[in-house]
């Protein structure tokens, strides 16, 4: 596969000489062919080059206030009765609180549970909390895994004084689950489809982005590097928490050498640093600054990772290539990926 390394010439050299800090630079410099070694990865609706060989280490992807962590799918023969056994385990934990099962539906592939409790901050208390922990467990035999999901509590914990029977919300809450969990299908990478691919294996086919979209990944690769990926629509009504979130990012490393570099179509502040326990690793940081709330299609986006050249030992033949090279030419490749963004606002 062919790789251009952009910004050969030191990045941090490069950064800490800009005259016009607030400038907008698109890193795309072209550079001899370097070994193959690279290849894209699926990031949710993006997608980046990376090593290969770099391996998933940790994974967490929620939409319809659905989370999972798809970094550690179940697996093995009794993968649905494992999951039974742990959802079982939770509600016997419980039990003296008055946990029970209030709906137990599903075909093979798909099983939903919802244990309810009742919860009172006092005997006498007359406004008690209705607390359901509901449950999603989604199959995939193409490739012997299965992928447990939890609702939110926001969403399935409900007060008598504010919901009074609260019925009628659960069972509204209750109903989509199963249509959405047949959208998580398995779907090898490479491919074009719509939604959020999570692995090589499977993506959440999906046509419209849900409004908390929100996705964190980690990938490693050999001793040192790892890329950590954190990507969160925010809703309409929390432009404060979006600020916040932007300006605590960009605050906690005003120290360091920036600019800002657009990526993947999106404007964001890019930080370069030496590694303190690797004087030959390069830390980076990159966050989206034109997230907007309300909008999928902007949603808040933090590249954050470490390249150690020691890892690379493909590229050491190669003049003016060191871990700051590598790192601005992994970041130039992220993109969305073809009609990734097809479905968001």
């Amino acid at each position: 596969m062919k790789v251009f390394l952009a910004l050969t010439i030191s990045a941090f050299t490069f950064l800490a000489s800009c005259s016009l800090i607030g400038s907008t630079r698109t890193a795309m410099i072209d550079t001899p062919e370097i070994p193959d070694i690279f290849e894209p990865v699926c990031i949710g609706r993006y997608q980046m080059d990376m090593p290969k060989g770099t391996k998933l280490t940790d994974g967490t992807f929620q939409s319809h206030f659905l989370k999972t962590n798809f970094s550690k799918p179940l697996s093995g023969q009794n993968r649905q009765k494992n999951w039974l056994d742990e959802i079982e385990h939770k509600r016997k934990s419980d039990a003296e609180h008055g946990a029970k099962y209030i709906h137990q539906t599903g075909e093979q592939d798909t099983l939903l549970r919802a244990i309810h409790l009742l919860f009172k901050s006092s005997e006498d208390d007359l406004k008690p909390t209705h607390m359901v922990d509901i449950f999603l467990y989604k199959d995939f035999p193409q490739v012997k895994l299965a992928l447990g999901f939890e609702a939110t509590s926001s969403k399935t914990n409900f007060t008598k004084s504010k919901h009074g029977d609260y019925s009628y919300l659960l069972e509204k809450f209750l109903q989509p689950l199963p249509s959405i969990a047949q959208r998580y299908k398995h779907l090898p990478w490479p491919h074009n489809q719509l939604g959020v691919c999570l692995t090589k294996d499977i993506t959440f086919n999906t046509a419209r982005a849900a409004e908390d979209e929100y996705l964190r990944v980690i990938y490693r690769f050999r001793e040192k590097t790892f890329f950590q990926f954190y990507i969160q629509a925010y809703a309409r009504d929390q432009h404060t928490e979006l600020h916040d979130e932007i300006s605590s990012k960009l605050g906690a490393l005003s120290l360091f050498a920036s600019d800002y570099f657009n990526f993947g179509g999106r404007t964001g502040k890019l930080f370069l640093s030496g590694d303190v326990y690797s004087p030959t690793a390069t830390r980076f940081r990159w966050y989206a600054t034109d997230a907007v709330a309300g909008s999928t299609q902007k949603p808040f986006i933090s590249i954050e990772g470490r390249v150690d050249v020691n890892d690379f030992p493909e590229l050491k033949g190669l003049n003016n290539i060191d871990s700051n090279a590598i790192a601005l030419s992994l970041l130039a490749s992220f993109q969305p990926r073809e009609n990734g963004l097809v479905g968001t606002k």
